[in-house]
């Protein structure tokens, strides 16, 4: 048994550096670029990263040309040539079935049909043993990318051709397996989420929500001036002004799963929160992002330490004898009327930017506190049954994923 980048080889079977095996080039582009593009018919494909789809193999499309004039400036390839993408997401293979130009996001491979079966080379290239030593020859690299001096120094293991080809059926059938399996678990694992927005919906029909009163936000705050409001602005808190410790200032990190959380925390001095205590968060306070990724949503603990928030989140201290915290942040996050008007409203693209104004004047389906509270409850247990299914789901992700890295490495060490 021969040794092949730390795993073991089947006796008689070669091993090429990926330059010895096939011709490497990199593309280019003709500059200016936008002098090139064109919409005539007799325009060229050019070949850009978005025309490969992440899951896909073959480039049968591409979505702009380029003038002929353009191609002596470029790297025209052909159908059956191999394009690995040599930055961002380095090394992933694609076959091309078209004619089209390359730019210099690009390595192409051609004339390797002498060592290698094309489904053959395709599985190798996306397989962790050659990501590994892209991986490690591009370590060094302020950008990380492939260029032909590193692709060209990737060992590869080399069957004979009818080994190879049975290696590719094998494969082929197995993962054609795995990727249904694989769709089945993440349909499950969306349906597993979508059920918790389903589950409120039918606790709340069930506890008589057609008959609640309907109120604004605003009229379930408490009636202190400021019960509703974002974080400072502008040269009211400058980034100069944060420190490694002290009052912690909080912003849509927070929030990022819907929940408290105490990602990222940023700090100004004491001295400086005398000047922002009317941006103070407190227990039981409902938060939602108003920039960013708006409308998520989070309730503040009751053991927080004393905090400020940013101008990228809405504070809501609400009149407790009139509204739970809990059920606020719920209805937020999964009663339909609410999900329509949040993404109605927002400002600029969908959900883009909301404002204190759009918010104040969400309308919310509301119950007596005693109900409010049994909604909370048993949305708990719903929640809990969702979690368990997204992990089961998301388990098998996992594991269909790690049993087709472990049939690459056997294919590729000659056991499978």
């Amino acid at each position: 048994m021969g040794v092949f980048g730390g795993w073991g080889m089947k006796a008689g079977w070669q091993t090429k550096t990926l330059g010895d095996a096939c011709q490497i080039a990199r593309g280019g582009s003709p500059r200016p670029i936008q002098d090139f593009m064109t919409n005539d018919p007799d325009g060229v494909n050019w070949v850009k990263i978005s025309d490969a789809t992440a899951g896909g193999k073959f480039i049968h499309v591409t979505k702009e040309k380029i003038k002929p004039s353009g191609v002596a400036r470029s790297r025209l390839v052909q159908p059956g040539d191999f394009l690995l993408s040599n930055s961002m997401s380095f090394g992933r293979p694609y076959i091309m079935q078209t004619t089209g130009c390359i730019h210099d996001g690009w390595l192409v491979l051609s004339d390797y049909e002498k060592c290698f079966d094309q489904g053959f080379l395709y599985h190798l290239l996306g397989s962790p043993v050659v990501f590994e030593q892209f991986d490690r020859l591009a370590a060094g690299s302020t950008v990380r990318n492939l260029n032909i001096e590193l692709a060209s120094r990737v060992v590869l293991p080399v069957p004979p051709l009818p080994e190879q080809q049975r290696i590719v059926t094998l494969l082929d059938e197995a993962f054609d397996g795995i990727a249904t399996a694989r769709a089945h678990a993440e349909k499950n694992l969306q349906n597993a989420r979508e059920l918790v927005g389903i589950g409120f919906q039918a606790i709340t029909e069930k506890l008589g929500r057609a008959q609640w009163s309907v109120w604004q936000v605003e009229a379930l705050t408490a009636s202190h001036k400021g019960a509703m409001r974002t974080g400072p602005f502008g040269s009211q808190l400058l980034h100069s002004e944060f420190v490694n410790e002290g009052i912690a200032v909080l912003g849509i990190d927070n929030a990022v799963a819907n929940e408290f959380r105490w990602d990222r925390r940023r700090y100004i001095t004491a001295e400086k929160y005398q000047q922002m205590s009317r941006y103070r968060v407190f227990p039981g306070d409902v938060l939602i992002t108003i920039m960013g990724t708006c409308g998520r949503c989070a309730v503040v603990p009751d053991d927080i330490p004393l905090a400020i928030n940013t101008k990228h989140l809405c504070c809501i201290t609400l009149n407790r004898e009139k509204c739970l915290p809990e059920y606020l942040h719920i209805y937020f996050l999964h009663d339909l009327t609410a999900r329509d008007y949040l993404t109605a409203h927002a400002k600029g693209s969908i959900m883009a930017g909301l404002n204190m104004g759009i918010i104040s004047e969400l309308p919310v389906r509301l119950p007596s506190l005693e109900v409010q509270a049994e909604i909370v409850k048993r949305f708990a247990g719903l929640s809990e049954e969702t979690q368990r299914l997204e992990s089961i789901y998301q388990q098998k992700i996992t594991a269909l994923d790690a049993l087709k890295k472990s049939l690459l490495h056997r294919a590729f060490s000659g056991n499978l």
